[in-house]
């Protein structure tokens, strides 16, 4: 009896521990999580909740994301695409109910644009089962919306993607493509600046994204384009009195109507003694005749073009955005070694060149590195002479130099067979000038560069002028030098030229993983894969 008893017991225990098991499992596999709303950009509100998890549990909730970066290899260097390595982003934490309940309530923070999979986690890293899809939208943020030619427009991107379609959105200004931008490198948010320009009236920006360039018009694979508007006003006077137009010719109507009322007045009235009638007739007929001539001039004033430039408060602008790079240096200690102050120039700037370790009152000659070769049977690292140093007694010497018109990028000065380690390093960096900042419609510009480099990405340098992709110049079979030459056209007033990085060519196959933009102006110089510096100059165009 004892027996039959103690297996009914034992039989119920395994049927209670089976249904425990069963429903444990089921509790598990029957949680959910919903997002509300299900799409939004970053700064936006949104509401994340779930069921049939855990009961009293401390939860963590993630979405998927990447960090991602180009992928730039070969001889020369160049761009073959983007890789993105799948992370999980921390959003939040959230306790659930005695029920296995929660709600989390949160801001929306930057991040690669697209849509992007939520999931809770356990403490101990474990996912849970229940997902909830939330697309995170592009958005576009101009500041200010108005002023004057040469207004430099802020531009804040947030939720750009990787991939195609969504990494490389083209920019506009009155149907013009000024370039395009990206945030591969910097998490899907673009920061950068452009310059307002044109008559004054209200202008047009679009955005459109784009795969391989320009913009993609039909919005079939894309969001719908991005449209706002810039309210360009008159330019303000360099001082004295500004009276607009109308004014002046409202001025000069009143002037007119009073001269006319007076010699008419004159002309019929009988307060005048009658041996003086003839000559205040004649009076009034001249009165009446300055009231004409200054009418018509008036009516001129109405409609002859208006010369704005003549009283323009105009300064010229020359700025750079040039973005923070870091150059390896020698980190010898001992031995003979050389190190360069500063570790980047210009070209023609003072550089100091400092050796040690080296025997007492030695020559030593010293050689230059640069690159020789083409695109066919690639480039090489080549040592050409420099100068020659001579030691003091403890070894040591230095002298000043400036640095030579070369290709821009990193450059070695060596001693014989010094291990790179122990060489001095220079980065050469990309400038831009240009000859003339002011003239008549029709003066051609001389816009010279030093330092652009030889790889890929910095063998080439886009122009724009007012807004509008022009073309771009290369150089490498230069030396780094380029000289390129605009006609300035347009009406008189300030107006842009502007020097944007870019990346010449890559792999050929376009769809190597990701898409990349070629010969285009890139204008976030952050986001350039060899961070190359943007430039923008004004030119004031004055009446013929």
């Amino acid at each position: 009896m004892k027996r039959v008893g103690t297996a009914v017991v034992t039989s119920l225990a395994i049927i209670c521990l089976l249904l425990f098991e069963v429903g444990s499992v089921s509790a598990a596999t029957s949680s959910s999580m919903t997002v509300s709303p299900t799409a939004g950009i970053a700064g936006s509100k949104i509401s994340i909740s779930g069921d049939g998890y855990p009961s009293n549990t401390n939860l963590t909730i993630k979405w998927t994301s990447a960090d991602a970066s180009f992928v730039v290899s070969g001889n020369p260097p160049q761009v073959t695409g983007v890789n993105a390595t799948p992370i999980e982003r921390t959003l939040t934490s959230a306790e659930t109910s005695s029920l296995g309940s929660f709600v989390a309530n949160l801001t929306v923070p930057q991040d690669y644009g697209g849509q992007l999979t939520l999931q809770a986690f356990a403490s101990n890293g474990t996912a849970l089962p229940g997902r909830a899809l939330f697309t995170l939208d592009a958005s576009y943020k101009f500041s200010p919306s108005s002023g004057p030619a040469g207004t430099p427009i802020q531009v804040t991107a947030t939720g750009l993607g990787y991939g195609e379609y969504n990494a490389y959105p083209f920019l506009y200004w009155d149907n013009s493509m000024v370039g395009y931008f990206s945030a591969i490198s910097t998490r899907g948010t673009a920061n950068f600046t452009f310059y307002a320009t044109g008559s004054p009236g209200t202008h047009y920006i679009e955005i459109y994204l784009a795969d391989q360039g320009p913009g993609y018009l039909n919005p079939t694979f894309t969001a719908q384009p991005f449209m706002t508007q810039f309210d360009l006003t008159a330019q303000p006077s360099s001082g004295g009195l500004n009276l607009s137009g109308s004014a002046v010719i409202g001025a000069l109507a009143i002037f007119a109507a009073i001269v006319a009322a007076i010699g008419l007045f004159v002309s019929v009235g009988r307060i005048e003694p009658e041996r003086r009638k003839a000559a205040t007739r004649s009076l009034a007929a001249v009165l009446i005749i300055i009231a004409i001539v200054v009418a018509g001039v008036a009516g001129y004033l109405a409609i002859a073009p208006s010369s704005p430039t003549q009283s323009v408060n105009y300064t010229s602008a020359a700025t750079v955005v040039r973005p923070a790079i870091s150059v390896p240096q020698n980190n010898a200690a001992s031995g003979p070694r050389i190190s360069v102050s500063p570790v980047i120039a210009s070209v023609g700037q003072n550089v100091t060149v400092s050796g040690a370790g080296f025997g007492p009152n030695q020559q030593v000659p010293l050689s230059w590195s640069t690159r020789k070769g083409n695109n066919l049977n690639g480039y090489k690292l080549v040592e050409e002479s420099l100068r020659n140093a001579t030691a003091n007694s403890t070894g040591s010497f230095s002298f000043s130099m400036k640095a030579p018109p070369d290709l821009g990028g990193v450059h070695f000065i060596s001693a014989g067979n010094l291990t790179r380690n122990s060489n001095g390093t220079l980065f050469l960096q990309r400038t831009a000038s240009i000859n003339a900042t002011q003239g008549s419609a029709g003066t051609v510009v001389k816009i010279t560069m030093f330092g652009v480099g030889w790889t890929f990405n910095t063998n080439i340098a886009a122009l724009d002028y007012d807004n509008t992709y022009i073309g771009y110049g290369c150089g490498f079979s230069t030396g780094g030098n380029v000289t390129m030459y605009l006609t300035v056209t347009g009406a008189p007033g300030i107006h842009s030229i502007d020097i944007y990085p870019s990346i010449w060519w890559g792999t050929s196959n376009f769809y190597n993983q990701y898409p990349i933009e070629y010969k285009f102006p890139l204008l976030t110089p952050q986001d350039h894969p060899s961070l190359m510096p943007s430039f923008h100059f004004t030119f004031l165009i004055t009446p013929s």
